[in-house]
């Protein structure tokens, strides 16, 4: 997004502020299609569930994998029909099965044993069965996101898996399998990996049509041509359609963080930029070590650093914590008080983590369609902070 577009963001909306670029999101769906047109397209949206995003993908085909009541609500909120859910995670209770089947989700995936009893007394017989296995590979990715290594409390082993899958089958309600190696994957070679761990399966099984290898592809330059070509190759091996959960890679890119510089700190061993978001807005940095862009957008009514020696700034948040970073060691000429900062790659995985911290109030969201800014949600107010709250003192 250029720099006149989002400086009218900020003058309009103030700061902190995400924003997202709608085009953007229908390229990178336009693209997966491409390289690959027969797979079904469920977007994860616990990478950013904003209401004007999911309408967006909607409006394209693109249906939805929920892990949670509030994202299936969501999702159906924006126009998403039944058929197009899929139902996931680990912790399937009660009212999620039974809001789920009320709606006739198309997908449910099985990460363990235990919700099979609920879903086989709720859902009707048109919603199908995935049996969620943990390959037990090193997805060589961060830990926290290694959602396929042994340790993971993701899926089952594959003879745990194998057993509840013939189950369901059954039950005539198997569709096939379901891996999710990991997050911010790169290598392609990985799909080859998961193929052997999961070919005697769906040969154990017959009569499966489904194959699901989650999402998690990293951002950027991920070589998605190259790993669809052998998701594909795979699900011909397997006869099975494939199923792919984008998230992060439709909505990353799309998205800036906007936020202004209040003060700037020189007297010590590192120089800091203080600036009103931090970790209440985009956690990623803190929790995971993350590395966003940041660029100074513009120079329009900032005042110019005077710091000749060009040595970085570590950019930190506004709250009292030694985490609270949104990058570390950045060259940023110019900056000082007032300048506009836009932290990029921050479209998923940003407000939908951006909490109350330090009774911190959460950011505006603006959605960008064919270069015109609109509000999609209101920054929070002080009494946003107390409204579900009852005087228990009488």
């Amino acid at each position: 997004m250029d720099a006149d577009l989002l400086q009218l963001v900020a003058q309009r909306f103030g700061t902190p502020c995400y924003v997202y670029d709608l085009d953007a999101v229908a390229e990178r769906v336009a693209r997966v299609r491409a390289a690959h047109p027969a797979a079904a397209l469920l977007y994860a949206v616990k990478a950013n569930p904003n209401g004007a995003l999911l309408r967006s993908l909607a409006e394209l085909g693109v249906g939805a994998e929920v892990i949670t009541l509030g994202e299936l609500e969501r999702a159906v909120r924006a126009g998403i029909p039944g058929e197009r859910l899929l139902v996931g995670g680990p912790g399937q209770d009660e009212a999620l099965v039974r809001r789920a089947a009320k709606l006739r989700a198309g997908l449910v995936s099985l990460d363990s044993a235990g919700p099979w009893p609920l879903w086989r007394a709720h859902a009707p017989g048109a919603t199908r069965f995935l049996v969620r296995v943990n390959p037990g590979l090193d997805p060589a990715t961060h830990a926290h996101l290694a959602t396929g290594a042994a340790t993971s409390k993701f899926g089952l082993a594959p003879a745990a898996a194998l057993e509840l899958a013939s189950r369901v089958a059954a039950d005539g309600r198997l569709a096939g399998f379901h891996v999710h190696a990991g997050s911010m994957l790169r290598d392609p070679e990985l799909v080859d990996a998961v193929g052997e761990v999961l070919a005697p399966l769906y040969a154990a099984v017959p009569g499966c049509t489904l194959l699901d290898l989650g999402g998690g592809f990293a951002v950027p330059d991920f070589p998605l041509e190259a790993y669809l070509e052998r998701a594909a190759g795979l699900a011909e091996r397997l006869r099975v359609e494939l199923v792919l959960e984008p998230g992060r890679f439709l909505t990353a890119d799309a998205g800036v963080l906007l936020t202004r510089v209040l003060y700037v700190k020189r007297d010590g061993p590192t120089a800091h930029l203080i600036a009103d978001a931090g970790m209440a807005d985009l956690l990623r940095p803190a929790l995971y070590g993350a590395e966003h862009p940041i660029r100074v957008v513009g120079d329009a009514g900032a005042a110019r650093s005077e710091d000749p020696s060009g040595r970085s700034f570590d950019v930190d948040g506004p709250l009292c914590e030694n985490a609270d970073r949104l990058g570390r060691a950045r060259l940023l000429p110019g900056a000082g008080p007032g300048s506009l900062l836009a932290v990029e790659r921050a479209g998923a995985y940003g407000f939908a983590m951006a909490s109350n911290y330090a009774s911190s109030l959460r950011p505006a969201e603006v959605v960008v369609r064919a270069g015109e800014p609109l509000l999609a949600r209101r920054r929070e107010r002080p009494e946003d902070l107390w409204r579900l709250e009852l005087d228990a003192a009488g």
